[in-house]
């Protein structure tokens, strides 16, 4: 009797359906049946999701064939992983961070001039007044020299943000140039809106929230800096990086949360989410992309119009960006 009911168990059990690999996203999230056969099938899949009213936010997701190590070996190798035409310059920070580490971020004349130009309430630049004021004292003093002064006091003050923020100040970007908003505050309300965080990894998520990066245990932390053509200009930012290999039953075998704490143009407050995930043994594996920014562009009369544009533009090229990605984590271990 007792093996007759271990066996029913059994093909009961091999009769059951996969486990759903999206589940862990819902409900800020749902992957439909007909989603599934347009990944399974190859192809990416990218749409908009609902945002708040200076948001943009999208996912995107691609089935590959790759396990957690590999994808942590190349979120290690951050320079070789985000390597594309759109990336102009990118470098990892050594720990603790050095101005050595910034020797390759050069500013061209139109940077170089929207900083030279910058003045409280009016500048091209997200920077404090007090920065302001800095890089202009720099220029007034170094005569032909000016831009090189400004280029090297300018990696200054990324450097000084950085550490700012690993000692658990709260630091820019800035709206207005005259009173800072804090983007702590800012991404904590984008952390809270993807609430499938919270409801499964409340302490990764806490941390998060938080103003600066406090350590956790079982989360690989580190720093980056990148300049990317986005739209008609070039963007220096900073990101900080969290990976978690969390162990939970229902969550991606690995997930990578990616924190905007510096940006000279557009983005107030950004954070990006890549989850490797799958419905188990034999079932396929998909990788998953999530970003929600706040935009200062998304304002007045035609901020509607704005937010749909970019909207559209980030989901178009969320799905090619995604596809590359895949044709790099399926080509071996990244490069040393």
């Amino acid at each position: 009797m007792i093996a007759h009911l271990l066996l029913a168990f059994q093909s009961l059990s091999a009769t059951q359906a996969p486990v759903n690999p999206f589940e862990f996203f819902e409900p800020s999230i749902t992957v439909t049946a007909g989603d599934r056969q347009t990944l399974d099938a190859g192809e990416p899949l990218a749409r908009a999701i609902p945002s708040r009213e200076r948001e943009v936010a999208v996912v995107a997701a691609v089935r590959v064939a790759i396990d957690g190590d590999r994808l942590v070996a190349w979120m290690r190798r951050i320079e070789a992983l985000k390597k594309s035409s759109y990336v102009i310059a990118i470098h990892r920070f050594s720990d603790p961070p050095r101005i050595e580490d910034l020797a390759d971020l050069t500013l061209d004349p139109r940077e170089l001039s929207d900083i030279a130009a910058c003045r409280p309430g009016r500048c091209g630049v997200k920077l404090s007044a007090e920065e302001m004021a800095d890089l202009q004292q720099v220029a007034s003093r170094a005569g032909a020299e000016r831009h090189a002064a400004i280029a090297v006091r300018f990696r200054t003050i990324v450097l000084q943000r950085v550490q700012a923020f690993l000692a658990g100040h709260e630091i820019g970007p800035f709206v207005d140039h005259s009173a800072p908003v804090w983007p702590a505050r800012r991404l904590a309300a984008i952390v809270e809106e993807s609430s499938f965080l919270g409801a499964h990894l409340p302490e990764f998520t806490a941390g998060l929230q938080r103003a600066h990066a406090a350590p956790q245990a079982g989360v690989e932390t580190f720093l980056y800096w990148s300049k990317e053509q986005i739209a008609d200009r070039p963007i220096v930012s900073v990101t900080d990086v969290q990976i978690l290999r969390s162990g939970v039953a229902g969550a991606p075998d690995v997930l990578v949360a990616g924190r905007e704490i510096f940006s000279t143009h557009y983005v107030n407050a950004s954070l990006g989410i890549t989850a490797l995930v799958s419905g188990g043994a034999g079932q396929p594996t998909y990788l998953v992309y999530i970003n929600r920014s706040e935009l200062d562009m998304l304002h007045g009369m035609f901020a509607g119009l704005i937010r749909w544009v970019v909207q559209r533009r980030l989901r178009d090229e969320a799905g090619r960006v995604l596809l590359g990605l895949r044709q790099r984590l399926e080509s071996g271990e990244p490069p040393e």
